[in-house]
C-alpha cells in the first residue's frame, strides 16, 4: 500500500511547488494550413479554410462527354483516346504509376479486359476511379445465348441447370459479365417460384429474387443483345418503370403493357383492346418468372368489360401481391369493372389508388367517369 495510505507522512518528500500548486491546463490541439501556416483549433475549421481561403477546382474525368463518379463504370463497348478528357488535373497515375494523360487514354482505349484504376489529383483533392472492362468479342457472346437457349429448350429451371449454363457458357471467356448478368437474373426467378432453398430474403427482409434482378440489370444494361433487353425490360416493368420499360426491350408485348401504364398515369388516352396476342419479339416469354407472367396477361387484357377470366383469379390472392403488382392490378381492375358495369367494384379499387402519387392523373379522369355513370 502507497504511503499516502498509511498517514506515514514522513516518507513524503516536498517537491517544492508550495501549496498552491495547480497543473498546467491541457494545450489544445492545433491544425495548422499546410499551405499558408494559419492555426485553427479544429480540423473542421482547417478544412473549411482549406477549401474556402484556398480554392481549388475538383478534378474531373470524364469518358465519352460524362464525368466518372465514385461507382466503378463498366466498359463493355471499344474505345478511343478522343473518348478520355481530364479536367483541372495537375497529376494523374494509372494502376498506381505515375503517368500522363495522353498515355493513360491511349492505355485505356486499349484495355479489353480487367479493371484499371486512374487516380487524378489537383493540389490537396484527389480522386480514384475504376473502369472494369468487358469488350466481349461476337464469338464469345454467341456461346452464351447458345448456352441460353439450350437452357431454355430443356424447359427445366433449377439450380443444376443454372449451373450447366454457366460452365457452356464459360467458354465465352471475353463476355464473363453478359453471363454473370444472365445467371444472376436465372438464379432471381429461382428464387422468386420458391424452388431455390437457400435463403430468400438478407437481413435487411430485402428478397433475394430482387437483389439478383438488380445485379443484372447492372451487367446487362450495357449489352445490346435479345436476352439482356428482355431482362432488362422485364425488371423495369416489375418495377412500374414504364417509360424504361418501353425504352429497354423489343418485345412488343412487354412494351405495349408498359406504354398503356405510361399512358394511364399521365392521365393520356390509353388503348382498351387486348394487348395479349402481340408477337414475341424477344426471350421475354421464356425468362419471365410466373407471377409476371400471370400480371403481364391481366395487364394486357381488353379494358372494355368483354372479359374478366385473367382479372378474377389474381383479384382473390390480390393481399399477397407486391404493392408495386397490386398497383398494376388495381389499375386495370377499375378501368375492367367499370366497363363492365360493377360500380361498387370499380370504385373500391379506385379508391385504393386515390393517394397514390403515380395514379393522381388517373385518378381524377377515372372519378369524372365514375361520376358520368352514377348520376341518374
Amino acid at each position: 500500500m502507497g504511503f499516502w495510505h498509511t498517514g506515514y507522512m514522513e516518507f513524503h518528500e516536498p517537491i517544492g511547488f508550495g501549496d498552491n500548486w495547480m497543473p498546467a491546463p491541457p494545450r489544445k490541439p492545433e491544425f495548422a494550413c499546410l499551405e499558408c501556416g494559419l492555426v485553427f483549433s479544429t480540423e473542421r475549421d482547417q478544412r473549411a479554410h482549406r477549401f474556402d481561403g484556398h480554392f481549388t477546382k475538383r478534378p474531373m474525368l470524364m469518358f465519352r462527354g460524362r464525368e466518372c463518379g465514385r461507382t466503378r463504370l463498366m466498359v463493355t463497348s471499344p474505345s478511343v483516346p478522343a473518348d478520355w478528357h481530364a479536367a483541372d488535373v495537375a497529376t494523374i497515375s494509372l494502376n498506381g504509376r505515375p503517368t500522363t494523360f495522353e498515355a493513360a487514354a491511349e492505355h485505356l482505349s486499349n484495355a479489353k479486359l480487367g479493371v484499371q484504376t486512374v487516380a487524378v489529383a489537383q493540389g490537396p483533392l484527389e480522386r480514384t476511379f475504376e473502369f472494369d472492362f468487358c469488350l466481349a468479342e461476337e464469338e464469345d457472346l454467341r456461346l452464351v445465348d447458345q448456352a441460353l437457349e439450350k437452357l431454355i429448350a430443356s424447359r427445366e429451371l433449377s439450380l443444376t441447370a443454372i449451373d450447366a449454363f454457366i460452365m457452356r457458357a464459360g467458354r465465352g471467356e471475353t463476355a464473363r459479365r453478359y453471363r454473370e448478368g444472365l445467371a444472376n437474373y436465372l438464379y432471381g426467378v429461382l428464387a422468386r417460384e420458391g424452388h431455390d432453398p437457400r435463403v430468400r430474403a438478407d437481413s435487411s427482409g430485402a428478397q433475394l429474387y430482387e437483389q439478383r434482378y438488380n445485379r443484372a440489370v447492372n451487367l446487362l444494361g450495357a449489352f445490346d443483345r435479345p436476352a439482356a433487353e428482355a431482362v432488362c425490360g422485364l425488371v423495369a416493368l416489375h418495377y412500374n418503370q414504364f417509360v424504361l420499360a418501353i425504352r429497354k426491350t423489343n418485345s412488343h408485348r412487354v412494351s405495349d403493357v408498359a406504354a398503356r401504364f405510361s399512358s394511364m398515369t399521365a392521365g393520356s388516352p390509353f388503348v382498351t383492346a387486348s394487348l395479349i396476342d402481340r408477337t414475341h419479339g424477344s426471350f421475354d416469354q421464356a425468362l419471365s418468372d410466373s407471377v409476371t407472367e400471370e400480371l403481364i396477361a391481366v395487364s394486357a387484357m381488353a379494358l372494355d368489360g368483354s372479359e374478366r377470366t385473367p382479372l378474377d383469379p389474381v383479384l382473390g390472392k390480390l393481399n399477397d401481391l407486391r404493392p408495386a403488382d397490386q398497383f398494376k392490378v388495381r389499375l386495370i381492375a377499375s378501368e375492367v369493372l367499370l366497363a363492365s358495369g360493377d360500380v361498387d367494384g370499380a370504385r373500391r379499387h379506385s379508391e385504393a389508388l386515390r393517394n397514390h402519387r403515380d395514379a393522381d392523373a388517373w385518378y381524377a379522369g377515372f372519378r369524372t367517369r365514375l361520376q358520368e355513370v352514377l348520376r341518374p
